[in-house]
């Protein structure tokens, strides 16, 4: 009789094992599935400068909130946008995005928690940034910048957001 309780108990504690195992491996894919999802970006070229705006009005001036973030930081009165994108960046992959004929960006979300960052001027690399994933989502940016080699005194800037539509 108490063999049979004791096979009994084996086989269950077998099955619990079983079942705790078949738990764990499945919320631990979850997890690391939800956690790794892909993230939406914008990029912004913008060109700081004191001089007049040009005249041709090609480009927009910066305003709101991040002409503020950028004024409360660096010396130029005026920001215009040179361009703006918005892509999306998946676990492991490297995503290139170009800026204008000189700036390149090369993204990568290289864990669950950090996008990494190369900014390429010409070809050549310039600046690697690791971001923090979570400062993005929660509305923080990532700005990337240096003076311009064709106007003293001015200044381009690389700006990453995660827009939340």
């Amino acid at each position: 009789m108490e063999m049979r309780w004791m096979d009994s108990m084996r086989t269950g504690l077998r099955l619990w094992g079983v079942a705790v195992l078949f738990a764990v491996t499945v919320l631990g894919w979850g997890a690391n599935e939800a956690g790794a999802m892909e993230i939406k970006l914008r990029a912004q070229l913008v060109w700081g400068t004191n001089d007049e705006p040009p005249k041709d009005g090609k480009y927009p001036e910066l305003s709101g909130k991040l002409k503020e973030k950028l004024a409360r930081v660096f010396k130029w009165k005026d920001y215009y946008q040179i361009k703006d994108q918005r892509f999306s960046v998946k676990p492991g992959e490297t995503r290139r995005v170009r800026m204008s004929d000189k700036c390149e960006l090369e993204l990568k979300v290289v864990d669950d928690f950090t996008l990494e960052v190369q900014l390429f001027g010409e070809g050549t690399l310039v600046k690697t940034l690791r971001q923090p994933l979570q400062a993005l989502r929660q509305g923080e940016v990532a700005v990337l910048a240096g003076d311009s080699k064709e106007k003293s005194g001015d200044a381009w800037f690389v700006v990453l957001s995660a827009p939340r539509n």
